[in-house]
């Protein structure tokens, strides 16, 4: 007797049916958790990322940055000033009126480097032959504050030929770094206060620290103003060594801790045209 196989409604159905609403939502609701994870680790990787570049640029920058300054403080004061005093008549007798006449030798000679003839807790400014030509360049320092009047704030590095500046010729600033937390006005005070916003941290105690300190040939820290060429020189004690301090935060805080890294960098050098 032939036995046929039969299937029965129930069985057909089940295979025929596939998958349940139910079922499909539960799928779909992982896969949003799996997209949502990996797109959170890919942003999170992606600002990690930004902020070690900007950290990396800020160092970079800074670093850059004082390279320059510590070349240009060995060259301040070259081609040093000679002692004759026929060059105390003419307009350097009235710059120097009063001063020695070593000061008197270089002060409106645009031949002559005086070394530092402006010196401020936000900014100095100071003369040499910074490419071996000849030619006698006036640099300056400064502090810019943000527009705010805080910072961070911009250390700035401008140059122009001696005879550009006794033509009242102002430079332009093509050397910067962004992000200065100190400003220092040398008693332990800032000068423009630290106001860091986006990100958390206390970035306050940066501020008192000073940008600039010179030192005398006898070691000693100069915390008098020095703005004029004449009194600058003309000092009994001149400024021996310029030190140049940046406390500089990147433009991206860590994506974790939202906290900006502040970087550190000093740079100290003797000017050309002292001696010990």
């Amino acid at each position: 007797m032939m036995k046929v196989a039969t299937t029965s409604r129930w069985a057909r159905d089940q295979r025929q049916r596939g998958f349940s609403l139910m079922e499909m939502l539960i799928v779909i609701v992982v896969m949003f958790i799996v997209f949502a994870v990996v797109f959170k680790s890919a942003d999170m990787f992606q600002q990690r990322g930004a902020a070690e570049v900007e950290k990396v640029d800020s160092v970079q920058a800074a670093r850059d940055f004082m390279d320059t300054v510590n070349r240009d403080i060995h060259d301040a004061g070259f081609p040093p000033m000679q002692v004759n005093p026929s060059n105390t008549v003419g307009p350097a007798a009235n710059a120097c009126a009063g001063a020695p006449t070593l000061a008197c030798s270089c002060v409106g000679n645009p031949n002559i480097a005086c070394g530092i003839i402006y010196y401020t807790p936000t900014k100095v400014q100071y003369e040499g032959d910074l490419d071996g030509t000849g030619t006698v360049y006036v640099v300056t320092l400064q502090v810019a504050p943000n527009a705010n009047g805080n910072c961070p704030c911009i250390l700035q590095r401008g140059v122009v030929t001696k005879t550009q500046f006794l033509a009242n010729v102002q430079p332009t600033y093509y050397t910067e770094v962004n992000g200065l937390l100190n400003s220092g006005n040398w008693a332990g005070v800032t000068t423009y206060p630290v106001s860091v916003t986006g990100g958390n941290g206390n970035y306050a105690a940066y501020g008192p620290i000073d940008v600039f300190d010179g030192y005398y040939t006898d070691a000693t820290r100069v915390i008098t103003n020095c703005i004029t060429p004449a009194t600058c020189v003309g000092s009994a004690t001149p400024i021996r060594e310029l030190q140049v301090t940046a406390n500089v935060i990147p433009n991206f805080s860590d994506s974790q801790t939202k906290v900006f890294p502040v970087v550190s960098i000093t740079t100290k050098a003797r000017l050309s045209n002292v001696s010990p």
